[in-house]
């Protein structure tokens, strides 16, 4: 049987920016974030875009408070106050707003010559940006049907932003939904997140996805899907000793889904990686 482990983060999810890294690139901030051209000047030729992790939840109407704060974009407001009112959240657009601003950002990035990707923002991390956690938790058991609108509705968008970010030259895109931890949800309801959402959600991106991209996952999410016996580790080998990041690189169109380490962690040096097989 499966250990279930929470997966201990050494990381910030937000990748920091203050004002004045910015004004060392001639930009001001909050302003900044909203210009694709801006965006990849931060950015820098090196990035995974978004800044914060509400991009998504801005697409879906959450209020977002914008300024200098060095932690910055972020919830300003819940509009969402029960359950039911998840219904009323747009459809993620893709092709309005900061996401399409981010989106063209990271094709100029790598247009240019640079490296750069996304990190896509699961459904915790989404309700995070429009409503208070506990609240939609206690109330998920009473409207199972509406949190299940709900996922399909985060799913969709999220499967159309992976494809448009592979159009933009994107060969590992990551996934994290840290707020849906094991420490956090506990594990009755981190199981049915990774049973009702995650699982599904994989199986469409693997269907969706061209063959040459690979999914990346949080470790935390990662280790839900083997501790729910959702998912199994194997090994593949690679030729050479390398850094991390390397090696997933080397790994393309080879194998779909990685997370066994952080993605910041990408420089330890690996004589092979763990990729994940979701099991039938």
């Amino acid at each position: 049987m499966a250990k279930l482990i929470d997966y201990s983060c050494k990381y910030a999810e937000y990748s920091g920016m203050s004002k004045e890294e910015a004004a060392a690139k001639g930009l001001f901030l909050p302003e900044a974030y909203f210009s694709a051209e801006a965006i990849a000047t931060l950015a820098g030729e090196n990035a995974v875009l978004p800044f914060d992790p509400v991009l998504e939840a801005e697409s879906m109407g959450a209020k977002i408070k914008f300024d200098d704060s060095p932690l910055g974009p972020r919830k300003d407001t819940d509009i969402v106050t029960k359950i039911d009112e998840l219904a009323n959240l747009s459809p993620m657009d893709i092709t309005s707003r900061r996401i399409s601003e981010t989106l063209k950002a990271v094709k100029a990035i790598n247009e240019a010559g640079g490296n750069a990707t996304v990190e896509l923002h699961g459904p915790v991390t989404i309700i995070n940006g429009v409503s208070d956690l506990m609240k939609i938790l206690m109330g998920w058991r009473k409207k199972p049907e509406i949190m299940d609108q709900f996922f399909t509705k985060v799913s969709d968008g999220l499967v159309d932003f992976a494809l448009a970010a592979y159009d933009a030259g994107c060969r590992i895109i990551y996934y994290t939904d840290s707020p849906g931890s094991l420490n956090i949800l506990g594990p009755k309801f981190a199981k049915q997140i990774t049973e009702n959402f995650t699982v599904p959600f994989l199986r469409k991106l693997d269907e969706t996805l061209p063959a040459d991209c690979i999914v990346h996952l949080c470790p935390k999410t990662s280790f839900l899907l083997t501790g729910f016996e959702k998912a199994q580790w194997r090994k593949f080998e690679i030729d050479e000793k390398m850094p991390y990041k390397d090696a997933c690189l080397f790994a393309l169109g080879k194998v779909r889904i990685l997370g066994q380490r952080c993605r910041k962690a990408d420089n330890i040096t690996v004589s092979h990686i763990n990729y994940l097989h979701l099991n039938e």
